[in-house]
């Protein structure tokens, strides 16, 4: 299970603490755990393994929230090799940008 603890003050009236909700949902699906998230002000929710929200009560109401929530030891691929596949994504980019400037003689019209 994840816990999210966050300040969602600072946004003001913007639609920022809903996307601060999206990306805190994308954290559940990609460690496959649920997340239970408290906010100050914001979007204070419970999150299942597939990223739906489950009881969630309006935003900038004091409130209490009973989440259901469930303890799982899933390992996900990315929670087992971290971000591997990117750094070697990014390797692949900056090799293939090498040989196409270094090696291939500029061309004039």
């Amino acid at each position: 299970m994840l816990v999210n603890v966050s300040n969602d003050g600072w946004y003001g009236d913007s639609g920022a603490w809903a996307q601060h909700l999206n990306q805190a949902r994308m954290r559940a699906v990609e460690n496959h755990r649920w997340l239970l998230r408290d906010t100050n002000t914001g979007l204070t929710s419970s999150v299942d393994p597939y990223g739906r929200s489950w009881r969630m009560p309006n935003a900038r109401r004091r409130t209490a929230l009973a989440a259901p929530y469930g303890l799982t030891n899933v390992t996900t691929f990315y929670s087992e090799h971290g971000d591997w596949f990117a750094y070697l994504c990014a390797i692949i980019s900056i090799g293939a940008l090498i040989v196409r400037f270094a090696f291939h003689p500029k061309t004039e019209s």
